[in-house]
């Protein structure tokens, strides 16, 4: 089998590494004359001086290279071109022998006067100008008041409550004459508040219930003070669900959704519940009267 050998020509190869070579930073020059910094005098010494733009275009000029000073004049940047544009947009020296008479041509003291400075009030208005700065200051400041007054206002009445909720929240109940084991349901506060008149046997079952059987340990007397009715709110404390009255092992209140049982006094016994149920806030006006929302 014979191989092919392509042979580059020598020429070829050089003139490609002159190429390479040529574009290293430093070897080609920018201007003419130009060359790299080969000494700390090149870099941190004193710019070279050049009299011929010096004498040309005066004494600020004296260092600038003349290589890089050649102007465009064409109409798109004569307007901001140094040094040979129009005195607008330039610094100019009216002196070339002073340093001291340099004015910038498009911001001096005649242009800011004519075209950025308000002109002068003329006597009719004169007067006008004070009053609308009043009313723009009285506007200013009342608009402010008004928003710092409605802010203000508002949170104010974060979390008041309602005039609705607060009637609500002191009720009277006309429960009437209730039967042995009957129970009513009222609502109050947008809740469920049972009142369950018990029978003496199960006044008498409750009596004797040991607090070493209790989950929440509670005498029906401290919870309802001797009376035969028991008011409780009717929400489960174990997930919020609303219980059975007269159902459960200990017929008294049973929550069908985990299996809660409480007593006729709403003492949790058996169940996931934690807690009895809560008793309101709550006095007999007379046997047949409730009051919900307060105490004596």
């Amino acid at each position: 089998m014979m191989r092919r050998m392509i042979r580059v020509p020598a020429a070829r190869g050089v003139r490609s590494l002159h190429a390479l070579i040529s574009q290293l930073e430093g070897n080609a020059p920018v201007t003419p004359g130009d060359r790299v910094v080969r000494s700390a005098a090149d870099e941190f010494g004193t710019p070279k001086i050049y009299p011929e733009m010096k004498a040309k275009y005066g004494e600020m000029a004296q260092h600038a290279n003349p290589a890089y000073s050649t102007v465009d004049t064409s109409e798109e940047i004569v307007l901001n071109t140094y040094p040979d544009g129009p005195t607008e947009g330039r610094i100019e020296n009216t002196n070339p022998g002073s340093l001291k008479s340099y004015h910038a041509g498009l911001f001096d003291e005649k242009f800011f006067r004519e075209k950025v400075l308000k002109p002068a009030p003329s006597a009719d208005t004169e007067d006008k100008a004070p009053f609308l700065d009043y009313m723009l200051n009285f506007s200013c400041v009342t608009l402010f008041l008004v928003m710092v007054r409605y802010a203000l206002w508002t949170v104010w009445h974060v979390g008041l409550p309602h005039a609705t909720m607060v009637a609500m929240a002191n009720v009277e109940v006309e429960v009437g004459r209730l039967d042995d084991n009957e129970n009513k349901t009222v609502m109050w506060n947008g809740k469920p508040v049972f009142i369950y008149k018990r029978s003496e046997l199960k006044l008498k079952l409750l009596n004797e219930t040991p607090m070493s059987a209790l989950k929440h340990p509670q005498t029906d007397e401290e919870r309802f003070h001797g009376n035969v009715h028991a008011v409780v709110l009717g929400i489960c404390t174990h997930l919020g669900c609303v219980p059975i009255a007269n159902e459960g092992i200990f017929a008294g209140f049973f929550c069908p959704c985990h299996g809660s049982h409480y007593d006729a006094s709403g003492r949790i016994r058996q169940g996931p519940a934690p807690l009895n149920l809560e008793v309101p806030k709550h006095y007999w006006i007379d046997e047949e009267n409730l009051f919900l929302g307060a105490t004596k």
